[in-house]
């Protein structure tokens, strides 16, 4: 009897163990995440390559409306610029939104395609903070990889920036 009772025992246990090992991850978000469904596994996150510049006594802040979006969407972005100088300061600031295939069609990774870019210029006194809405009217693909970047005043700000700019005078010569 006392073998029966203890077989019974480990058979529960093991069943117990084994639920929870098998039960689907994020099925009930208890861990305060949001739960793996279709629609949570459809979202785009917002990816910000730089989401910060730093130039002319300026901190430009580059930040989306959501931190993901649903297929379809338009992303609404938000530029805001701190003078932390002694003078007033107008700085032109470059917003753009990128995509990039998710499948690659062949040996090579998929290119890098700006699908919206708008230049603003955002007049801010000395010591004050300055912000812009940008609406970009691009729907997001939720096949693609979607990403946002901004640029100022200077040329060359950061080495994706000099890549991205190689890459796009390579690209426009070939097709020239």
């Amino acid at each position: 009897m006392k073998n029966l009772l203890s077989m019974l025992g480990i058979a529960a246990f093991t069943m117990v163990a084994s639920l929870a090992v098998l039960a689907p991850v994020g099925a009930d978000a208890a861990d305060g995440e949001e739960a793996k469904t279709a629609e949570t596994l459809a979202k785009v996150k917002a990816y910000i390559s730089m989401p910060k510049l730093e130039e002319d006594n300026c901190v430009v802040t580059l930040k989306a409306d959501k931190e993901s979006y649903a297929a379809g969407e338009k992303p609404v972005l938000t530029v805001e610029v701190k003078n932390d100088g002694k003078e007033a300061v107008e700085k032109s600031i470059t917003v753009s939104m990128s995509t990039r295939d998710l499948e690659s069609r062949g040996r090579m990774p998929a290119m890098t395609v700006v699908v919206w870019s708008k230049t603003t210029t955002v007049k801010v006194a000395a010591g004050e903070t300055a912000s812009v809405t940008l609406e970009t009217g691009t729907e997001v693909d939720a096949r693609k990889a979607n990403s946002f970047s901004m640029s100022g005043n200077k040329e060359e700000v950061v080495k994706e920036a000099r890549l991205r700019k190689a890459l796009e005078e390579v690209v426009r010569k070939n097709t020239n």
